[in-house]
Order: structure tokens, then C-alpha cells, then sequence
């Protein structure tokens, strides 16, 4: 009676854990194209307009969004992260901060942020800056 009651719970578990796998595949981000009339949602700082942000088949996260930040400002304080992240600016200026360092990125520049090093950007033009973030976490990625 034992040994049917371990098998039992042995193929429950086991039909569970293929039904929750299956299920999260079914949230995978698919291939698709975003339109750019997304409402940009006015803040503090200035502006973002969300993308994305979901699991890919070969990525636990995959974000994008437009940032627009207003002259001097900085959407956060130097801070760390898990994912890393591609910065394309559209336009302005920004100052890049990177583990004690900083440098200037203009329209056309691209900032690659590592995963964990401390980072942030501001904001140094005299008009809007707008940039796009790309950021992902690969599966086991070091917190």
C-alpha cells in the first residue's frame, strides 16, 4: 500500500511540474513589433514610455523603454543591478556615471552598463535628452 502511495505522489508531482512548465512557456515573449505612439508617462524626472518587459525563450528577462529625461535630471542615484543594459541616445546629452568615472554620451552614443557595477546617468544638455534602455537578465545571472 505504501509503495502505490509513494508512486502516486511520485506521478502527481511529476504532472504538476510538467503542467507548470508548460504554463510558463506559454508566457514567453513571442516575436512582434511595438508601435511608437506608446503614451509616455510624465514623472519627476522627466518621461518613460514603457515597451516591453517579459521572459524570452532564451532570457529570464528581456526590458525595453524610452526614457526622456528634463535638463539636470536623473531618473535615480547611482545604483547596482543584476541585468545589464544598452543605453541608445536619440538626442541631448547625457553624463554617464560608471563605478567612479564619468563621460559624456551625445545623440547616437551607446553606454553599455555591466551587470552589478554601480551606474546612473544624468541629464548635462540644455534641452530633453532621450535615450532607449535595453536591459536583460540571462538565466543564473550573479545577483
Amino acid at each position: 500500500m505504501k509503495t502505490v502511495a509513494l508512486g502516486l505522489l511520485v506521478a502527481s508531482v511529476a504532472a504538476i511540474s510538467s503542467i507548470a512548465t508548460l504554463a510558463a512557456q506559454r508566457h514567453l515573449q513571442k516575436s512582434t513589433v511595438y508601435a511608437w505612439s506608446a503614451d509616455a508617462k510624465p514623472n519627476e524626472w522627466g518621461a518613460v514610455r514603457q515597451v516591453m518587459q517579459a521572459p524570452t525563450p532564451t532570457l529570464d528577462e528581456l526590458e525595453i523603454h524610452v526614457s526622456t529625461l528634463a535638463p539636470g535630471k536623473s531618473p535615480h542615484a547611482p545604483h547596482r543591478h543584476q541585468h545589464e543594459e544598452l543605453l541608445i541616445v536619440k538626442d541631448g546629452m547625457l553624463e554617464t556615471f560608471q563605478d567612479g568615472a564619468t563621460r559624456r554620451v551625445g545623440a547616437g552614443g551607446i553606454i553599455f552598463q555591466a551587470s552589478n557595477e554601480l551606474h546612473n546617468v544624468t541629464n548635462v544638455g540644455a534641452a530633453p535628452a532621450t535615450y532607449f534602455v535595453i536591459g536583460w537578465t540571462v538565466p543564473g545571472a550573479a545577483k
